[in-house]
């Protein structure tokens, strides 16, 4: 009796199995292959201040899990080697100092198989000069994996003489041929580890310390591609100009209807706050935040960072469009003590062009990232605009108890400020507008707090 009964299952198990061969094979191709697509990027900027230094940090997210976190123990790698130096260099120098992080990014090319994105690093740590590293990071999507540069090449080439000859070709080609760079250059490894992939084929990154910058030079797909290992040729040859850095696509509104001026309201004897949100946009945070200003009919002030603006236009939109506050906050966040004159006015002038062409507003104050001034006087006509209650170690911190040590300060004319990165300060938000609504506060952007105490000064 039993022979029936075990052919009765193996006849069982070999049509699943082959029903399932079947399905497998009546597949699309790029069914399963949903990491072969071209990637919407979103943006991440983690700040972080502290007595002794200050970390400002921008990276990318895909849809890719095994991407995301290898540039994210890249993030956490730098912010460790970063925080071991400072506290080595105020050891040595008996504290004192603040020094600096600032982490920024491109994506300089993506298609199909590949993700490539450059990292500059600029660490500040006291010593005569500011150190500058970059990071080049070539991820094939079909593994999520991050490629080495010699990972790139076939075992029996020795890539290295062949991308120097190519390299010193290229230079010459654009009358760099007298230059130290040219002069300089060597056939080393470590000269040629800053490598990207490209839609045109490599591009080399070469430190030029003449003009404390780097020289990018492509070799094409022609020279190349019979280097390249099988696996990576064809898709490097049919690779076609996509998705570099996501950009906005601005759209022009004029000028806006919302206006800050006093109107009527220097008649009125309420009592008044400014909140003031640092940092953002934010995709999600910013509207969550939005939501409760709406439901509790205040309006607040929204200093945003130049290259998230960039990056989510249509949310500085939105705050505009639904009666906020527009501030400058800088285009990538910098310490500004550290910049140049050209450099602070490049910071300022280039985030107050993106921030007035995606929300229409007249743009007329700004927020100096850490509140730090720089090393020379800004010279525009923005207004600074300061804070005069802020939760130390709030990232670290509940958001009610957040939310109970500002409302411990708060006083008429009180300028709050937040963040609008973080989850957390949605429900802080929400604690705050709740308790100053029953205590009789009104909530104003800080433009109209800020006449309202100077036309008060005049009449004095």
């Amino acid at each position: 009796m039993r022979q029936p009964i075990i052919y009765t299952i193996l006849f069982i198990v070999l049509t699943a199995t082959g029903c399932s061969f079947i399905a497998s094979a009546n597949e699309e191709p790029g069914e399963k292959d949903e990491n072969l697509s071209i990637y919407e990027i979103s943006m991440e900027t983690d700040i972080d201040e502290d007595e002794e230094y200050y970390i400002t940090a921008h990276y990318p997210q895909t849809p890719n899990n095994q991407i995301d976190q290898t540039i994210i123990d890249y993030v956490n790698k730098q912010k460790a080697y970063f925080k071991q130096e400072s506290y080595q260099r105020n050891q040595q120098k008996n504290g004192g100092e603040v020094h600096e992080l600032h982490i920024d990014f491109e994506v300089i090319h993506q298609d199909q198989r590949f993700f490539v994105v450059r990292f500059l690093e600029t660490l500040d740590i006291g010593r005569d000069k500011m150190m500058t590293s970059q990071t080049i990071m070539n991820f094939d999507k079909k593994n999520g994996k991050a490629l080495k540069v010699e990972e790139l090449f076939k075992d029996d080439v020795y890539y290295v003489d062949r991308l120097h000859e190519w390299t010193k070709d290229q230079l010459a080609e654009s009358g760099k041929e007298n230059t130290s760079l040219y002069e300089n250059l060597e056939a080393k490894s470590e000269v040629y580890e800053n490598i990207a992939i490209t839609d045109k084929g490599l591009m080399v990154f070469l430190e030029d310390p003449a003009h404390h910058s780097d020289t990018r030079v492509t070799i094409g797909k022609g020279k190349i591609s019979h280097l390249i290992r099988s696996e990576y040729e064809e898709a490097l040859v049919k690779a076609k100009e996509n998705v570099s850095e996501r950009t906005a696509e601005h759209k022009e509104l004029g000028e806006s209807n919302v206006d800050f001026s006093l109107d009527k309201k220097l008649h009125n004897e309420k009592k008044k706050v400014a909140l003031t949100f640092d940092d953002g946009p934010h995709p999600e945070v910013t509207r969550k935040i939005l939501d409760l200003l709406d439901k509790y009919h205040a309006k607040a002030s929204f200093f945003m960072i130049g290259k998230r603006v960039g990056f989510y236009p249509d949310v500085a939109r939105e705050v505009s469009e639904r009666g906020h506050e527009i501030g400058n906050h800088t285009w990538d966040h910098s310490r500004l003590e550290r910049l140049s004159e050209e450099e602070v006015e490049q910071q300022i002038s280039s985030t107050q062009a993106i921030l007035e062409r995606v929300t229409g507003q007249n743009v007329n104050s700004l927020r100096m990232p850490f509140g730090n001034i720089p090393s020379v006087p800004y010279k525009g006509k923005l207004d600074t605009v300061p804070w005069t209650i802020h939760s130390e170690k709030w990232e670290d911190q509940e958001p009610l108890t957040v939310a109970q040590d500002i409302l411990s300060q708060v006083e008429d004319g009180s300028i709050i400020m937040l963040h609008d990165l973080q989850n957390s300060t949605v429900e802080t938000t929400d604690i705050l507008l709740r308790r100053l609504s029953s205590e009789g506060y009104q909530v104003v952007p800080v433009g109209v707090l800020m006449e309202e105490k100077e036309s008060r000064s005049v009449l004095d």
